[in-house]
């Protein structure tokens, strides 16, 4: 942890969950394959698995609020509350990035940290447009505790927002990905720390092998998992970026580029792009969307573009051979909702959409060019989403006079240790993957209050849960 002043880091306003709204009635899904309605706290349809579920917000007059933060657009998103917070969107005019690639109309959504810029998520990625509202929106529906898997980002922002709301979020995550899972410690408000709970897959940096951990100890331990592409409190905070540009522009931007791992935001901006265009104001054309990957691995570019099979269980040495190869391990992504009704492979379709494999070189290259252009620093993911506009630009893929909305994910990590005290997570327990295994099934599931139990309970000799063997 960083040694700082108690005073040194400016406040946070982060401190107050604003009524329920009586006037937003019941929201809804919609199953994308069969049209069935569903409560919008259902993650899947019974009838369609294979399907995604859409949020049926009320069609009404795009009108934003003064609210600071994300809540800003309240209306298109799924929890009746709001929270007092400048967490949110920041989408500005870019002048220098733009002239230096020849751009005529370059619009950067920024959603790391950089108050100079007015950006303001505390933990220097987008995941905080996840967070604050799928935790609001599981509270409403009388939900306490969330687990989930992450690659380090997300983990970030639900660790701190669950600290922040006082629920439970339990987190697994590989062990290589650990020096990712910190949050910032600012003199107010209190965060409730004893909240966060968290679970490393040992010796391994794959993210899918975390995906499994956490469905399995769902499965045992009766905890609601947070629902990664179907949770669309998690879809909907991230096409916020496509709101603000639309609020600060009064349009649509023409392309939208963005590096993507489960390609999740790529669903989400072309979701609240649909939106948009639903309430008359924004004409009918969907912004072509603009995916990159970090090779060489690139499973949605090498499905989308040379039209091979995403077989996340095959030739698993090899992909985890690619994955520690890559510099944006954030990306890395075995089994993306591809094919999924309404997933990736839809969003392209749908916005004559195309991908890009971005290798390491070009990546940093991109960083270095936001940077000196921008004054401000930019992760990895964020150097792939540039590195892909740059191919875009060489390929004459698209017309340098269309306006453009270039998405940084993450970046201002620097500038956050500026101002905060990082506080780093260790895990309560470690788990070898190969000592995890599945076994019959017991109903009913028993509660899992904390995962330091957990933890106590795994260290006494011959005490083995039901469904799952777990031995650090």
């Amino acid at each position: 942890m960083q040694a700082k002043r108690a005073d040194s880091a400016p406040a946070t306003d982060d401190q107050a969950t604003n009524t329920p709204d009586s006037a937003k009635g019941p929201l809804e899904s919609i199953c994308l394959s069969c049209g069935k309605r569903l409560p919008a706290i259902q993650r899947a349809c019974p009838d369609c698995p294979s399907a995604l579920l859409r949020a049926d917000y009320p069609v009404k007059p795009f009108q934003p609020t003064n609210h600071p933060g994300i809540f800003r657009f309240a209306d298109f998103l799924p929890p009746t509350g709001t929270h007092d917070t400048k967490i949110g969107p920041c989408v500005y005019r870019s002048d220098a990035l733009a002239a230096k690639l020849g751009l005529a109309n370059l619009h950067i959504a920024y959603n790391g940290y950089a108050p100079e810029k007015g950006a303001w998520n505390l933990t220097a990625s987008f995941k905080d447009f996840e967070a604050l509202p799928t935790l609001l929106f599981l509270r409403e529906h009388g939900i306490n505790a969330v687990s989930l898997a992450s690659a380090g980002n997300t983990a970030r922002a639900f660790a701190y927002a669950g600290a922040l709301l006082g629920f439970n979020v339990h987190i697994v995550i590989p062990e290589a990905l650990l020096p990712r899972l910190w949050i910032p410690t600012p003199t107010k408000p209190a965060l409730a720390l004893d909240c966060v709970h968290v679970t490393a897959v040992a010796d391994s940096r794959d993210y899918f092998k975390a995906i499994e951990l956490n469905q399995l100890i769902v499965r045992e331990f009766g905890l609601t998992d947070e629902g990664g592409a179907r949770n669309i409190a998690r879809r909907d905070g991230m096409g916020t970026a496509v709101l603000e540009h639309a609020r600060l522009t009064g349009e649509l931007p023409r392309h939208y580029f963005q590096a993507v791992g489960s390609g999740t935001g790529g669903i989400a901006a072309w979701e609240a792009s649909l939106r948009l265009i639903a309430t008359g104001e924004f004409g009918a054309g969907v912004p072509q969307l603009h995916l990159a990957q970090n090779a060489p691995f690139a499973p949605i570019h090498d499905a989308w573009t040379h039209g091979k099979t995403i077989h996340p269980n095959a030739d698993i040495d090899d992909q985890l051979r690619r994955i520690d190869e890559i510099s944006a391990a954030v990306l890395a992504n075995r089994n993306p909702p591809y094919g999924l009704v309404g997933g990736v492979r839809d969003a392209l379709h749908e916005t004559d959409g195309r991908t890009y494999a971005v290798s390491n070189a070009e990546a940093a290259f991109a960083q270095a060019m936001f940077e000196e252009a921008e004054g401000i620093p930019i992760g990895p993911e964020a150097g792939v989403a540039l590195g892909a506009l740059r191919q875009a630009l060489e390929h004459n893929a698209l017309d340098p006079n269309e306006s453009i909305l270039l998405h940084v994910t993450g970046g201002g990590e620097s500038l956050l240790r500026r101002d905060y005290d990082l506080m780093q997570l260790e895990p309560t327990l470690r788990i070898a993957p190969k000592k995890v295994t599945p076994a019959r099934p017991r109903p009913p599931p028993r509660p899992l209050p904390s995962l330091a139990q957990l933890s106590t309970s795994a260290a006494r000799p011959g005490d083995e849960p039901a469904q799952a063997t777990a031995k650090s």
